[in-house]
């Protein structure tokens, strides 16, 4: 049987966690739209330990569930959840959803922005490497241009 208040008490723990990754997309964000990219290379170590922590309280929802809960939702666990429990959860799964997607159009946002000044970047060089379709890339450089088929 699922300990419910084991089981609220990581949600704290793990909202907690994403309120953090949120704030430090925010200031990643800042950084992609300052274009600094010696303060973006440093905070690198930072992303990668968040991740890592990620990863970690997956594990631990993992061991928190066992084996009869593994393969539920959040919303199917609060759908079960007792009616003492069911309210609480239910503003967890919430906030968590509200965070993870706010976190998700940050980094959306973050690589479309990356891509489009990349893109820029190389026509301003004149050069561009394309996909060109048939399993090859196409490389142009001023008036010249050269496909390359992978193997």
């Amino acid at each position: 049987m699922l300990d419910y208040q084991k089981f609220l008490d990581f949600c704290d723990e793990c909202n907690a966690h994403y309120k953090q990754l949120l704030d430090f997309e925010y200031k990643k964000m800042k950084m992609i739209h300052e274009d600094d990219i010696e303060n973006l290379g440093r905070a690198l170590p930072i992303e990668q330990a968040l991740v890592m922590k990620s990863n970690s309280l997956e594990m631990k929802r993992a061991k928190i569930l066992g084996e009869e809960n593994a393969g539920k939702t959040f919303k199917e666990i609060v759908n079960e959840a007792p009616f003492l429990y069911k309210r609480r959860l239910d503003n967890k799964h919430k906030e968590l959803c509200k965070i993870l997607d706010t976190i998700k159009e940050l980094n959306d946002n973050a690589s479309i922005i990356v891509n489009e000044r990349l893109k820029r970047y190389q026509n301003r060089r004149g050069e561009l490497d394309t996909y060109n379709g048939r399993g090859g890339v196409s490389h142009t450089s001023g008036n010249e241009r050269h496909t390359y088929f992978n193997a």
